[in-house]
């Protein structure tokens, strides 16, 4: 009897759904998402760049040291935009907040100066926060001490910034130190042969010279 009642039944139901056109709902084992999923997906997507956008921006000193060749903080500036692609957001006392490229951060380490690093995380500008701190770009290239833990003594090198890599070193140790060692001059007449706009921080870098010509 309850056999053919249920197949009396089901006859039933498909007779009173009969005309109407055919459903184009998928049989599925789990229950689907009743919103759109192409709703969190840009919703993730403008949250994520957001994010980005606002660790782009990086708060440092108004003042900045000016390296030989520019003649106003203006001029600087406007080199930094080109060469760096930086924009400036806002002034807030001594201090300007500006966005950088992505990748770019400020880290400041357990002793020293803050250091600006850029997306490949060589450090391209140092800053402090006093009162009187300023912006101090650095080189590509540029002639570095090097002291002997051992005896002391001191040698100068000549390094590429953005690989790392020692491009010239000087034969003679000393006690002597900088700009006072006596392969100081050697090593700066080296560097000035090969590179002579190497005092300007905003040339020589791959980014930077990318930048300038597009």
């Amino acid at each position: 009897m309850k056999k053919g009642k249920t197949k009396l039944t089901r006859l039933d139901a498909e007779r009173l759904f009969e005309g109407l056109p055919a459903s184009s709902a998928r049989v599925s084992s789990r229950p689907e998402n009743p919103f759109d999923t192409a709703v969190f997906t840009k919703s993730k997507r403008v949250d994520d760049e957001a994010r980005l956008w606002k660790d782009n921006l990086i708060t440092f000193p108004l003042a900045i040291t000016l390296p030989a060749g520019y003649a106003s903080v203006s001029a600087l500036r406007e080199a930094m935009v080109r060469a760096w692609r930086v924009r400036w957001v806002r002034e807030e006392g001594k201090l300007v907040v500006a966005e950088f490229p992505e990748g770019w951060t400020a880290v400041r380490p357990q002793t020293g100066p803050i250091e600006l690093r850029d997306s490949a995380g060589v450090v391209r500008a140092l800053f402090g926060w006093a009162e009187d701190a300023e912006l101090r770009i650095l080189p590509r290239y540029q002639v570095e001490s090097q002291t002997n833990s051992s005896s002391g003594l001191g040698s100068l090198l000549v390094r590429d910034r953005e690989n790392g890599q020692i491009l010239e070193r000087s034969s003679i140790w000393s006690a002597k130190t900088g700009t006072h060692h006596p392969d100081w001059g050697k090593l700066s007449l080296w560097l000035g042969s090969r590179y002579p706009q190497h005092g300007d921080p905003l040339r020589y870098w791959s980014d930077c010279e990318a930048n300038i010509k597009n």
